[in-house]
């Protein structure tokens, strides 16, 4: 998998994103579960020395976000580890949208734009948006063109 640098504001040393990683990994596996590739991340970010890379649940939220956007799609059912467990659910990239780097690298900026702004400058930039009459949404959208882009290809 390729290593890059990402400057993303909060975002770390770590050279990749969680999203790139999920990306990387279904485009050398073909196909993966969920729990596949979290684990496949946790032990990289393992090997990293970081400690914590969050939960299951936060990593499974991350592929609905990516499903959503119709980044990586629902391929197969397979059995699971556990009769009484649902069945693992498997997945691979959309190949027409592996190459939107910006939305795999923040799915949550495309789906909900006003999140771009983070908890700190929210409440400034709804005051602004109130001023010019649009939603914070489309401040968000007016000021980051890349979001209007990857939501027009991805959420038409």
């Amino acid at each position: 998998m390729a290593e890059r640098r990402v400057s993303k504001g909060w975002r770390t040393w770590i050279p990749f994103t969680t999203g790139s990683f999920i990306r990387d990994y279904l485009l050398e596996k073909g196909e993966a579960c969920v729990y596949e590739v979290w684990d496949a991340f946790r032990r990289r970010l393992k090997e990293m020395g970081v400690e914590w890379w969050g939960s299951y649940d936060s990593f499974r939220r991350y592929f609905y976000m990516l499903a959503r956007l119709n980044l990586i799609r629902f391929v197969r059912e397979g059995p699971s580890s556990r009769p009484w467990l649902h069945p693992k659910r498997y997945y691979a990239v959309v190949p027409e949208n592996a190459d939107l780097i910006e939305a795999w690298n923040a799915p949550q900026v495309v789906l909900y734009p006003a999140t771009v702004y983070g908890k700190r400058r929210y409440r400034k930039k709804l005051e602004e948006a109130s001023k010019l009459g649009v939603s914070v949404e489309e401040l968000a959208i007016m000021e980051h063109p890349w979001i209007a882009e990857a939501r027009r290809r991805l959420l038409a």
